[in-house]
């Protein structure tokens, strides 16, 4: 079989991929070891990522995917995919062994919002029904979809100015194959596209370097879904505390519960399902595998070990029940040393992942996706534009792990955490501004990347925050008001929201400007 490109994986990000290339008459092979629906987490939204979705339906006239890009619109064209509200960001911390208590001016949580009303929401998405609808999409644009397809080669010469690739492949039963799909198990294409996230199914053929130990972040995280969480928002309103509900409701939102050295997120679902993870840190020189293999029941001990020490954040567990085995990975963060090359790419996720603190991985994957597709589609290649992209993608996971380990040094202090974190907001507001003044993806890069003073300023700000958390006590008051000040003035440029102004009392009602979708 002779196609124009293979990708390989059928998560989001490769599926959507098919289907634009194949809705314009290309030739799209794509091979999956798994079938859908499958269980995957990586669920939120952000206004970036719901920006390039509306883009994509308008510019490949895909008006399928148009309403997934606003919940309103999302819950009239397909309220069978499951989908929750996301309004923005809420953060709120926690102390071993004590109850969830702040004062008048919330020093203890923070809201932030990303949308004026539940039309215009962000979502959560189900990944196995927004996964296996994307692949069903790629389907009926006529692109070839394998499932339980096992690679068992790659061959491209890779150096080359138009390589051909040839995988091979083994079908378990000769089951999964598109309606009609027959024919042998090898395939050639003149590109290849690595949609398999953490699996990386190209890296090993190519000897691709490794740069895991040069990102900062590492974190771990046991996760599962649950049905029957409690409301934050009603516990709170019940202690006598409703700031919880304004500007919006905190469980309508990406939910953080911050930790001595981690923290939980817990994503809800229209129908009761709550997507729940447990993310704690590790040591800077720690060495840990990138997934564990460890038996069930020592993921659950940890677990309920890790839950015994926050009673307010085992309250809203204590009447649950999971919905599956909870699983675990050791270590989220990789990265490879190359993201694309001679005949090849890799979508951002693949090429490398960070960490879930700020919801990046949907948005950034799907702002590969509209590079790859727009590389594919071109009139002729450009092989400079294709080596940037390779570029850029390890550059911008580079970016992120800067900002969400610096939110990670500050965790123990909540003044500092919110500080820190106001410079992802900053540079997404920013990333966002620029994508509606129509700078292209390359241009500005994914959160601001390109926007080489904004970087500098934040990079800066962020060493500044991390020596106050390095000073500990030794860190008075008048050196903690005067740093602060120093990051408030420094990225003032930028701060079109009011983000650092302390007269907020943690509570932000901005909004991107975006346009309904019908």
């Amino acid at each position: 079989m002779t196609h124009d490109v293979i990708v390989l994986g059928s998560s989001f990000s490769g599926s959507l991929l098919a289907w634009i290339l194949a809705s314009r008459g290309m030739r799209v092979l794509v091979l999956d070891r798994g079938r859908h629906p499958r269980f995957a987490v990586g669920e939120s939204s952000t206004p970036a990522a719901d920006a390039v979705l509306a883009r994509l339906a308008a510019r490949f006239d895909l008006p399928a995917l148009a309403p997934l890009s606003r919940y309103g619109a999302w819950q009239r064209a397909y309220p069978q995919l499951g989908c929750g509200r996301k309004r923005g960001f809420s953060y709120f911390q926690h102390r071993p062994g004590q109850p969830f208590a702040e004062g008048p001016d919330h020093e203890a949580s923070l809201l932030v919002a990303a949308s004026a009303s539940d039309e215009e929401s962000d979502t959560h998405w189900v990944r196995a029904d927004v996964d296996a609808f994307f692949f069903g999409q790629a389907v009926a644009a006529g692109a070839d979809c394998r499932e339980e397809a096992v690679i068992t080669g790659i061959e491209g010469p890779g150096r080359e100015a138009s390589p051909t690739w040839t995988v091979r492949w083994r079908q378990a039963a000769d089951r999964g194959t598109t309606a009609g799909a027959t024919g042998p198990d090898t395939a050639t294409a003149r590109r290849l596209v690595d949609a398999t996230g953490g699996g990386g199914a190209l890296a090993a053929h190519l000897g691709l370097e490794s740069l895991d130990d040069l990102l900062l972040t590492r974190t771990g995280a046991v996760y599962g879904h649950f049905a029957g969480v409690g409301s934050w928002d009603a516990l709170q309103v019940a202690a006598g505390n409703a700031s919880t509900t304004d500007p919006f409701r905190s469980d309508d939102a990406a939910q953080h519960h911050l930790l001595a050295d981690g923290w939980v997120w817990m994503l809800r679902f229209n129908d009761d399902r709550c997507s729940v993870g447990i993310v704690t840190r590790h040591a800077a020189d720690a060495a840990a595998p990138a997934a564990t293999g460890e038996h069930p029941a020592a993921v659950e001990a940890r677990w309920t070990t890790r839950l015994a020490e926050y009673p307010c954040v085992r309250r809203l567990l204590a009447g649950s029940r999971s919905l599956r085995p909870l699983a675990s990975i050791e270590r989220m963060s990789r990265l490879w040393g190359r993201a694309s090359g001679p005949g090849w790419a890799m979508l951002p996720t693949t090429a490398g992942f960070v960490d879930p603190l700020h919801s990046t991985g949907i948005a950034h994957g799907l702002g590969g996706v509209e590079r790859v597709a727009d590389l594919l589609l071109a009139d002729r290649h450009d092989d400079a534009a294709w080596d940037r992209y390779g570029r850029d993608v390890v550059d911008e996971v580079r970016w992120i792990d800067a900002l969400v380990s610096g939110c990670y040094a500050a965790i123990p202090d909540f003044e500092l955490f919110r500080a820190a974190s106001t410079h992802y907001f900053l540079a997404a507001v920013d990333g966002e501004r620029a994508d509606a003044a129509g700078l292209p993806p390359a241009g500005r890069g994914f959160l601001a990347a390109r926007n080489q003073p904004l970087r500098a300023a934040i990079t800066t700000s962020l060493a500044d925050l991390r020596g106050l958390v390095a000073a500990g006590p030794a860190a008075d008051a008048g050196r903690r008001a005067a740093v602060l000040a120093r990051v408030r003035d420094r990225l003032a440029p930028w701060d079109h929201p009011g983000l650092l102004d302390p007269a907020a009392r943690n509570r932000f009602a901005h909004t991107a400007a975006r346009k309904p979708v019908a």
